[in-house]
């Protein structure tokens, strides 16, 4: 059976990759919607800025979900010796 400290580990780590991927693809929806504006193409602007307005509630969530795995974590991880176990534990 795994040790659920590393499973939740393991799930930080995940949170915390999707939310570095979903910043990255709001970077590129802003630079689209840049493009958008520049070619004064009102209708792709438009919808742009709607995608762009669900993908920051989605990081939202994502942000919220990272927080709570990592409160979860911390419970499971109350001394020294067990962080240090699961950090060498957990695949990267």
């Amino acid at each position: 059976m795994k040790d659920p400290a590393v499973t939740a580990k393991q799930l930080v780590d995940l949170a915390r990759n999707h939310i570095e991927d979903q910043q990255n693809r709001i970077v590129r929806q802003r630079q689209l919607m840049a493009k958008y504006e520049r070619d004064d193409d009102l209708v792709r602007v438009t919808k742009a800025r709607g995608v762009l307005e669900k993908m920051q509630t989605q990081l939202a969530r994502m942000t919220a979900a990272h927080i709570a795995a990592e409160e979860h974590l911390s419970k499971l991880t109350v001394d020294e010796a067990s962080v240090e176990k699961v950090v060498r534990d957990t695949p990267m």
